[in-house]
């Protein structure tokens, strides 16, 4: 793990970030377009990386907690944060943490944010994950999430993990306690993708 966590500071040191875009997804903007923002709500962002949809989030009037396994990644976030919306401040907690083995529970979050964290875990590291947004997720609550398609092993690179979601694997990880509410592809951008959206019953 000690390996994993060093390559992703070496990708923030050597700046090989093309998803650090700083520019929140049009697809979460849509979804708190047609969503009202609960009135002391709690978001969690996993794998939040420099905290560009944390800001977001606080931005709407929720108090957010950020996990990302990058220490550099957080710091550049917070120094972002408080140069640019130092005011949001107060409701933003970031925590280094490994999404795998996160360290709260019951945060009975409204809202689970994933951009491209959980399609990037090992298959058998996975179900550990599920069991922190389930843990964190209010009844009634949504989990958005952003993943690659799975591969055939033909379209893989042979020096890389593998990387993405199966058909039906979102749907079969967190049944029965999320149901999927939709489902939308995404704009290829390395390989097909597609953005989900779940909800706790």
């Amino acid at each position: 793990m000690n390996q994993i966590r060093e390559q992703w500071e070496e990708n923030y040191r050597q700046g090989r970030t093309p998803w650090d875009t700083r520019i929140t997804p049009p697809e979460v903007v849509q979804f708190w377009k047609e969503h009202p923002v609960p009135s002391n709500g709690v978001a969690l962002d996993l794998g939040c990386g420099t905290a560009t949809n944390v800001a977001y989030l606080a931005g709407l009037g929720l108090t957010v907690i950020g996990c990302e396994f990058s220490a550099l990644a957080l710091a550049t976030g917070l120094e972002r944060l408080r140069s640019d919306n130092a005011v949001l401040l107060p409701r933003i907690r970031l925590i280094q943490a490994d999404v795998t083995l996160l360290p709260i529970q019951d945060a009975q979050a409204s809202y689970i944010l994933d951009i491209g964290c959980l399609h990037g875990l090992e298959f058998g590291l996975r179900p550990a994950y599920i069991q922190g947004v389930v843990a964190n997720l209010a009844a009634g609550g949504y989990y958005q999430i952003f993943a690659f398609d799975l591969l055939a092993e033909a379209e893989r690179a042979p020096d890389k993990p593998p990387r993405g979601m199966g058909e039906h694997e979102v749907e079969a990880l967190f049944a029965p306690h999320l149901q999927i509410v939709e489902i939308m592809r995404g704009t290829p951008d390395r390989q097909p993708c597609r953005w989900y959206l779940l909800r706790k019953a």
